[in-house]
């Protein structure tokens, strides 16, 4: 009951003190700024516009005063409304500003006199120019004190959207992929096969790799040394690679003869045959029969071998620019070593 009693008190006082100095403000001082109220009373938490208004004459400068989250400390400034301004048929200018205020202590409260600073034209400082206060009630909420208590309102069920499965969507597809990934990692390694496999260079045409092969040989001089052997082994080891890549023969595997049989049944041009005959005849002899041939007879032998390569070559796989001049030098070199006497 006491403390009813001192809360009352206190209201009233403050009642009484704001009514008081509302009404002991001079009306003098409300010609040219004031500032008025949408509503004079409103309940504990709702909002209420509070319009500021200045009008200064032609030439005159106004500094509006700028507030931040307050206006007392009974009132909260929820929203700063921005500066209009309007001239009206007499030439002044009227600069009005909207303030959002609410307020959570119930009573009579005032707002007092705002301060605006002008410069009228000619005059060199700010005069202060203050508004008229303003009293605002702020009602309370009725409450039954005798009325039972109810219980808070239940939650609204709200339809669902399909943002409110992605992320579940989003998480389920995340342990897919986190899945497959593990178990693509597990398949590779015991294939022993790199994760990403990177798509290798073409090998060149058989042809280019045949004429490259046959002016590295060149290069070794190897019948020069008297390694006869070896030269005629490589020789026709190079033409035996070559006939099985372009040909699809195991000619690695096949004797000289069982080779020249199939390339009669592929209808090969027979000169062609002839010189590929002589090629394997000559390197037999020298690899089984310990021949020595001539050096015209070896320098013709290299010259059948790159003529027979050149000649059989794939007609849609052209041989590359420094394969070509690699093939032509060699040929010339070639026919000028065979003119030169042995």
């Amino acid at each position: 009951m006491n403390i009813r009693c001192s809360f009352s008190c206190r209201l009233y006082i403050q009642t009484l003190a704001a009514i008081v100095a509302f009404m002991l403000w001079p009306a003098a001082c409300i010609k040219a700024q004031k500032v008025t109220a949408d509503s004079s009373s409103f309940l504990i938490g709702e909002q209420v516009n509070v319009n500021l208004e200045l009008t200064i004459p032609i030439g005159a400068q106004a500094d509006w005063p700028v507030y931040k989250d307050t206006l007392t400390r009974f009132f909260e400034i929820i929203k700063t409304g921005r500066l209009d301004t309007v001239t009206n048929a007499s030439g002044d200018l009227t600069i009005k500003q909207v303030l959002t205020i609410t307020s959570f202590d119930t009573g009579y409260h005032a707002i007092p006199p705002l301060t605006f600073m002008v410069k009228l034209a000619g005059s060199q400082e700010f005069e202060p120019r203050e508004s008229n206060p303003l009293l605002l009630e702020v009602k309370g909420v009725n409450v039954d004190q005798n009325a039972e208590i109810k219980d808070i309102k239940p939650i609204i069920s709200v339809p669902y959207t399909f943002a409110d499965f992605l992320p579940w969507i989003l998480g389920v597809l995340g342990i897919v992929l986190l899945a497959f990934l593990i178990w693509y990692y597990i398949r590779r390694r015991k294939s022993n096969k790199p994760l990403i496999k990177i798509p290798s260079r073409p090998p060149p045409p058989a042809h280019i790799i045949a004429m490259e092969q046959l002016e590295a040989l060149r290069k070794k001089q190897l019948w020069q040394k008297g390694q006869l052997k070896d030269y005629y082994t490589s020789l026709t080891d190079i033409l035996r690679a070559y006939l099985q890549a372009v040909y699809d023969i195991p000619a690695a595997e096949m004797t000289s003869y069982e080779i020249l049989q199939v390339l009669k049944k592929l209808v090969m041009d027979e000169s062609r045959i002839n010189e590929l005959k002589r090629i394997f005849e000559l390197a037999d002899m020298v690899k089984f029969a310990r021949a020595r041939p001539l050096g015209a007879d070896n320098e013709l032998s290299f010259t059948l071998a790159l003529s027979f390569v050149k000649s059989t070559a794939p007609a849609t796989k052209q041989p590359e620019n420094n394969a070509q001049e690699v093939s032509s030098a060699s040929i010339d070199h070639e026919t000028e070593k065979r003119d030169e006497p042995v």
